[in-house]
């Protein structure tokens, strides 16, 4: 389920502090996000299946208005059958700019069998910071802080609102680099075409995007394949809106898909959220 919340659940003026910036800094979006940046607060729930036809569990995500900053909520958790071979449960809190969308600050748990891990992530104009906590089921916990030399990025989340923010014309990619736990990735979303979907009873237009993702070494910056996830397709209406409606996913232990079952606008006391009590984290201390 991590692996479909990458699509699911998955702005840069770039600089780097290493001497030289990576070569694939060249194949970055520019730019600040798009005409599209209006967001209805609201709250989405989806259907997540395995192998075409196992239902595996289920996800939400609702986005509210929090002073100067938007609030999105996700959770997941693995359910029937599919909770008897992965037992998954998780719970995630992202804090974006309103203005540009900008990511700046994830918490994040997520537990299974074997352990419970929680990150604190405070994203910052030319640098990352990650705080992991690891419990395992049997040993000892630990604690680690870490520093990525890179920076503005993207969170999972933010990277949903940036990408519905723009244009979204048929061949526009759109490249950025996204850290949706604890590490960081180079992704790329390409606009596919315009297909139709079934959705509520009735055929929405939505846009077509295919999804590439490559690892990045947060020490040195260094891509590599995510062999994880082989590739992705992301629907999203063709409308204002613009809802992911349907993902697909191929990952290393077969295919996965979310389907949007319901959507629900917000308004009052309902559409507001409060801040996190910190949206910071301590940068590892120096010897």
């Amino acid at each position: 389920m991590r692996f479909l919340l990458l699509p699911l659940l998955g702005v840069l003026s770039q600089s780097v502090t290493s001497a030289q910036s990576p070569e694939w800094v060249k194949e970055l979006t520019l730019g600040t996000a798009g005409t599209h940046r209006r967001v209805p607060p609201c709250k989405l729930t989806f259907d997540i299946g395995w192998s075409h036809v196992m239902t595996a569990g289920q996800a939400t995500l609702s986005v509210r208005e929090a002073g100067d900053f938007w609030r999105a909520d996700a959770t997941a958790a693995s359910s029937g059958l599919a909770r008897t071979l992965w037992k998954y449960d998780c719970e995630m809190t992202s804090i974006m700019h309103r203005g540009d969308l900008r990511a700046h600050y994830l918490q994040h748990r997520e537990t299974d069998s074997e352990e419970t891990c929680r990150y604190r992530v405070s994203f910052e104009r030319q640098r990352v910071i990650t705080q992991t906590q690891v419990q395992p089921v049997k040993g000892s916990p630990g604690t680690s802080t870490t520093l990525c030399p890179y920076g503005p990025m993207d969170d999972i989340l933010s990277v949903i609102l940036y990408v519905r923010s723009l244009e979204l014309k048929n061949g526009q990619k759109i490249t950025r680099v996204v850290q949706p736990w604890d590490t960081p990735y180079l992704t790329t979303f390409e606009v596919l075409g315009r297909e139709t979907i079934a959705y509520g009873g009735e055929k929405r237009p939505c846009i077509k995007l295919g999804l590439k993702i490559r690892k990045i070494d947060r020490a040195t910056l260094a891509l590599s394949a995510y062999k994880k996830m082989k590739t992705a397709t992301i629907w999203v209406s063709d409308d204002e809106l613009r809802v992911p409606i349907e993902m697909n996913a191929s990952v290393f232990v077969g295919f996965m898909f979310a389907r949007l079952t319901k959507f629900e606008l917000l308004s009052g006391k309902e559409a507001m959220a409060s801040l996190p009590a910190r949206t910071t984290v301590s940068p590892p201390r120096t010897r």
